[in-house]
């Protein structure tokens, strides 16, 4: 019974230890919080020069008339009105290029756009009989900061060089004026048009679906695209060179044009920050898992490893975690988790040997090794990594219950 009770507090101590080695994890989360936090205002800092997430809308052609209404006191009063026309069919084709900016120790993905819309105007019949006194075609982009070039567009027979920018009540825009024939307001004519642009940006690509039917295809080298917005593509197709889409969207569900973005977020390969965050969600359980396995040692060999000692193996598997952080800050992270993995693999199989000094620290060395292994192998799966971890623990879990089957069964009792 006194055996019994020396292993009842044995466990009890080591499963304190492993619960309080939380502590050093939830250290080792806030910093890659704060690298994650660093990385991003250095994202913020490069987009605010190269260019922002850019959000496309228009072309869109923008009557600006007179009008005489009666005010509060019934007098006639002459109001400035406008009139925004918006095209009958519009195709976007855009084609991104990616490339990597270094700013510190950081890398921020950025990229050129080159924009062709192509499509036509049908001008309502109404505008002829409109007191008409500007006429222009504008484009709304979110951040003119990151036009390259001249923005040019042929409108029927006539081509224009945008020449002006200015705020909206939405987005940015550029605006150009025109002037059309009146025979061409009459609700029947398609005016045709084609718009050529080159932009940069960072993060994302949106547009804004002007048109009655607007028709996006979008390619790009970036092969980790994530769709977002009001609509999915209708069509697309993602692997190792990167990706193409295409999207089909009606006046029947788009609501208001303004009130309407689809497109897509450039992302990198998975960051090293979210991939050592995800790891680290594994912590615990390796631990308790090496814990676990020195306790079985134990059992089976006779020879102590001392509370001090399962303390100093707890910090051992935390700092594996701060060794990921910090060389996946200039190393690949599959380097840097295999270089983290071997380095602490090794100093655990020595301090195993300095303490059991016997042929089962090789067997709790190579333990750490396959955990290191299997953890890694869970964060390249994000579809089945909560199944695939669940039936891990399971299998450890029955391995447990076998090694521990006969734990109360009296000396010299034959197992059945």
């Amino acid at each position: 019974m006194k055996a019994n009770n020396s292993l009842f507090f044995k466990i009890a101590f080591v499963a304190l230890i492993a619960l309080l080695m939380l502590i050093p994890l939830s250290m080792v989360k806030n910093q890659i919080r704060e690298r994650q936090g660093n990385a991003d205002a250095c994202q913020d800092e490069v987009s605010q020069s190269w260019g922002r997430a850019q959000t496309l809308a228009g072309p869109a052609l923008v009557f600006t008339y007179e009008q005489s209404v009666k005010d509060a006191d019934g007098k006639s009063v002459t109001k400035s009105c406008e009139q925004t026309v918006y095209p009958k069919t519009l195709l976007y084709e855009i084609g991104t290029q990616t490339q990597k900016l270094h700013r510190s120790i950081y890398d921020v993905m950025v990229y050129h756009a080159d924009v062709v819309a192509t499509g036509t105007f049908v001008l309502p019949a109404s505008l002829a009989s409109l007191n008409l006194k500007e006429e222009c075609v504008k484009l709304g982009i979110s951040d003119l900061r990151g036009i390259e070039g001249n923005a040019l567009i042929r409108l029927g027979e006539q081509d224009f060089h945008f020449s002006e920018g200015a705020s909206g009540d939405h987005d940015p825009y550029i605006r150009e004026g025109i002037r059309l024939e009146p025979g061409l307001m009459d609700g029947v004519t398609e005016i045709p048009f084609r718009l050529q642009l080159r932009t940069r940006g960072s993060r994302s690509i949106l547009i804004k679906p002007y048109g009655d039917l607007t028709e996006v295809r979008m390619s790009s080298d970036c092969p980790d695209p994530s769709f977002t917005g009001d609509f999915l593509p209708t069509e697309r197709k993602v692997d190792g060179q990167g990706f193409t889409a295409k999207w089909v969207v009606s006046q029947i569900n788009r609501g208001k044009p303004d009130d309407t973005t689809f497109g897509v977020r450039l992302l990198e390969n998975m960051t090293q920050y979210r991939q050592t965050e995800r790891s680290v969600k594994y912590g615990i359980l390796i631990i308790l898992l090496i814990f676990v396995c020195g306790l079985g040692v134990e059992l089976m060999t006779a020879k102590e490893i001392n509370l001090v000692q399962y303390g100093v193996i707890g910090l051992s598997l935390v700092l594996f975690y701060a060794l990921v952080l910090s060389f996946s800050e200039f190393l690949s992270f599959p380097l840097a988790y295999a270089l983290a993995a071997t380095m602490t693999t090794l100093a655990l199989l020595g301090y195993f040997r300095g303490i059991l000094k016997s042929k089962e620290a090789w067997l709790l060395g190579g333990l750490v090794a396959v955990a290191y292994a299997v953890s890694y192998v869970l964060l390249q799966m994000e579809t089945y990594a909560f199944l695939a971890g669940t039936l891990i623990l399971f299998a450890v879990l029955a391995g447990i219950m076998y090694l521990t089957r006969n734990m109360n069964r009296p000396k010299g009792t034959v197992s059945e």
